[in-house]
């Protein structure tokens, strides 16, 4: 019976996460839940692998993107956790199939997170549970995965940073420390957004009323020690970054007010629940203002009944959590008070934070934060359900039943949507050549090229980031894509009047960069590459790509 005790939490977990995630498990292979920013995580993963495993070099610089000389990935949400994650199965299964088992993964240990967090808190398993499906379930995970966020949809190493964290505070074992630093690293690679969270809780913990704690000076010191360990492993990445942060202009700074959580949206199950249509008069008109957190934030009611519960009658216990969460939730509303799309003065603990905090202004989207609230949230509702299941403990299980069901309906977003993951065959074909050398592809869609990056494997010209130098960013804002193409090449570089030294400049610079290919989409560039520059068409699909070379030797064909 213990051993089940142990296994039967991973097994309900799992069946509920293929259920809930449906179709996902009968399209591993070609196609990934959600759209945006997919193909960017799914470049991560290949990337991870091509630095460590083929180039033996550090993820955390390339050359594969603005070839020849590389940029930095410092700034850009590089996903190494679910890369060394993924190390073991891409070769084999490729990067669909490695998305969506992370995927999978990420709601499977994100409730056992949720279940052992809340266990540890509440040692009633049932309530345990339901905790980890509520985290699991959030609305804010849904999110991340609709948004193609697989390194914020891994929301799953926070609940157990803390539950060792706490371990480590109470009793002061080195083997607990160890696991609560390990975790916290986890998080640091998949998101510094998730640092700073873990950071500001990590100040709670010793004032959270556990019961056995030791002094509160060795609770200080326990979680200061966890910390700066965390801080000292950090530092040759948080060294560069706030280097480079001082010293360089920046592409990619968001907009607070406009990635803040609106009050309603606490309130209001939105998009991508499946009850969110029937409240869509009431969250649309602030949900289009708002990019990332639209109206995801909701915190269901079944939940805050069961918080309301927890905070009835475990009051000792609770009320440093409720602190907590309301701490969350207000950061997560950003800079100023925002309640049905309309934006109030009243400042709010985001703007101080962004203003006065160093380094803080790197987060520009207060939603974010919403993930802590969640996990708050069903911590609260573990509470609760402990304190009806002592009331009436004969009907336990059917409460847990009842309470798990709740939770479920009120979260649900089956069936999650999806994108294909299907390209042009000329870019496995690039993936057959042996030789090394550069690729234009030009396309209105960064995550589109990252993610056939990911097949055809040859290094790009140009490219695009979450955050990158403006000075790389430039050739981005020209008009045209001829001014484009020419300002990536020719940089600051006066460019001659002459056709003719106007061609053989570029065709010089193309030449140096190692650039064999152009793949034209949506015929935008065909008569600037024949007519102007002397390129000729070597391959045309479908009317989905024509590709150009220099000479026009290759003969590829319309497969």
């Amino acid at each position: 019976m213990p051993k089940l005790h142990r296994i039967a939490p991973l097994i309900g977990y799992t069946l509920l996460s293929l259920v809930v995630t449906w179709p996902l498990v009968t399209q591993l292979q070609g196609w990934v839940p959600g759209f945006g920013d997919w193909g960017q995580n799914v470049w991560a993963l290949w990337w991870t692998r091509q630095a460590l495993l083929v180039q033996g070099e550090s993820p955390f610089f390339t050359r594969y993107l603005f070839y020849p000389e590389g940029i930095t990935l410092l700034f850009h949400p590089l996903d190494l956790t679910d890369g060394l994650i993924a190390l073991p199965f891409y070769g084999l299964a490729g990067g669909d199939v490695s998305y969506n088992l992370i995927v999978l993964l990420s709601f499977v240990l994100a409730g056992l997170g949720g279940y052992y967090l809340a266990l540890h808190l509440t040692r009633q398993r049932g309530a345990a549970f339901v905790a980890g499906l509520i985290f699991a379930l959030s609305p804010y995970h849904f999110l991340r995965l609709e948004l193609g966020h697989l390194n914020l949809a891994s929301i799953q190493w926070i609940p157990f940073y803390l539950v060792f964290l706490l371990k480590f505070v109470r009793e002061g074992r080195t083997r607990w420390a160890v696991l609560a630093v390990f975790f916290m690293l986890l998080n640091a690679w998949c998101s510094w957004y998730y640092v700073i969270a873990c950071s500001m809780v990590s100040l709670a913990i010793p004032f959270l009323p556990v019961a056995g704690s030791p002094t509160l000076y060795r609770r200080v010191g326990r979680t200061a020690l966890v910390l700066v360990l965390v801080g000292l492993i950090l530092s040759p990445l948080m060294g560069p970054m706030f280097q480079l942060l001082h010293s360089t202009e920046w592409m990619g700074e968001h907009n607070p007010l406009r990635h803040s959580v609106d009050g309603l949206s606490f309130w209001l199950p939105g998009p991508p629940s499946a009850w969110s249509g029937w409240f869509e008069p009431l969250w649309s008109p602030y949900a289009a203002q708002h990019r990332e957190p639209g109206a995801s934030a909701y915190l269901g009611y079944s939940v805050i009944l069961l918080g309301m519960a927890g905070l009835v009658g475990r009051w000792r216990e609770t009320w440093g959590w409720l602190l907590v969460g309301g701490w969350f939730i207000m950061v997560a509303m950003g800079p100023q008070l925002q309640v049905a799309g309309e934006i109030f003065e009243t400042k709010l603990p985001y703007y101080y934070l962004d203003a006065y905090v160093p380094g803080f202004s790197i987060s520009g989207i207060p939603g974010r934060f919403v993930v802590m609230s969640s996990l708050v949230s069903a911590v609260l509702a573990g509470y609760g359900l402990t304190v009806l299941s002592r009331r009436w403990s004969p009907h336990t299980s059917w409460l847990t039943i009842v309470a798990g069901g709740l939770v479920i309906l009120e979260f649900w977003a089956a069936p999650v949507a999806g994108s294909s993951t299907r390209l042009p065959q000329f870019y496995t074909q690039l993936a057959a050549d042996a030789p090394v050398y550069a690729v234009l592809d030009f396309k209105w869609d960064a995550n589109y090229l990252l993610h056939a990056q990911t097949v055809h494997q040859k290094p790009l010209l140009g490219g695009w980031l979450a955050r990158m130098p403006k000075a790389q960013a430039a050739y981005l804002d020209q008009g045209s894509p001829e001014q484009v193409i020419s300002a990536a090449l020719l940089g600051g570089q006066a460019t001659p009047t002459d056709p003719a030294q106007r061609r053989q400049m570029v065709n010089d610079s193309l030449a140096q960069r190692q650039v064999r290919y152009i793949i034209d989409h949506n015929g935008v560039l065909g008569n600037w590459l024949t007519e102007q520059l002397g390129w000729r068409s070597v391959y045309t699909e479908s009317g989905k790509i024509v590709v150009y070379e220099k000479d026009g030797q290759s003969a590829r064909h319309d497969p």
